[in-house]
């Protein structure tokens, strides 16, 4: 009878072993997998981080009597209400150039009125030069003008009026635009 006991002991021995080396293994499989989405999360953030870095706030101003959704650069766009040039809107991290002295392309669709295009169809795309950048913090003011007119220009401080639009003359020796 001894002899079944020993042996009895020596099961319940291993299956206890058993388990802690399958809570062991299970531990270890847990660590890591955290490990990979930590690693996969902080990648990704970085990825989006750089991205971004660099870029600027856009000041909107829409001079024409429409909503506009407009885009500076590839899979980014946003929206300015029509008659909306004020300077009371920004759209932070709008834009990066692709490059210091790349030029910088805007599109833009009329996303109200009889001009109203479908998402993603842009029937306004102008290309101008890369606008001089003053020293220091810098924003882009944007503005959109009725038949397909668009200037741009950074600034450290934007135009902004709180009760009525901006004048849309452009101010200043500062401006790039197509016409």
């Amino acid at each position: 009878m001894s002899g079944m006991s020993e042996r009895g002991q020596g099961k319940a021995g291993r299956s206890k072993l058993g388990r802690w080396v399958a809570l062991g293994v299970l531990a270890v499989i847990a660590v890591a997998a955290g490990a990979y989405v930590y690693v996969e999360r902080s990648q990704t953030q970085s990825v989006q981080r750089s991205a971004l870095e660099g870029s600027v706030a856009v000041y909107p101003y829409n001079f024409t009597q429409y909503d506009v959704a407009y885009s500076l650069m590839p899979g980014r766009g946003w929206f300015a209400e029509a008659n909306s040039a004020r300077g009371d809107h920004m759209q932070l991290f709008g834009y990066k150039p692709a490059a210091p002295d790349a030029p910088m392309q805007i599109s833009w669709r009329y996303d109200s009125g009889p001009q109203k295009t479908a998402e993603g169809d842009y029937p306004f795309i102008v290309t101008l030069p890369q606008p001089r950048r003053p020293a220091g913090a810098v924003v882009l003011e944007l503005r959109i003008y009725p038949d397909g007119k668009a200037a741009a220009r950074y600034v450290t401080r934007p135009l902004v009026s709180e009760f009525s639009n901006v004048d849309p003359t452009l101010p200043g020796n500062d401006w790039v635009t197509n016409q």
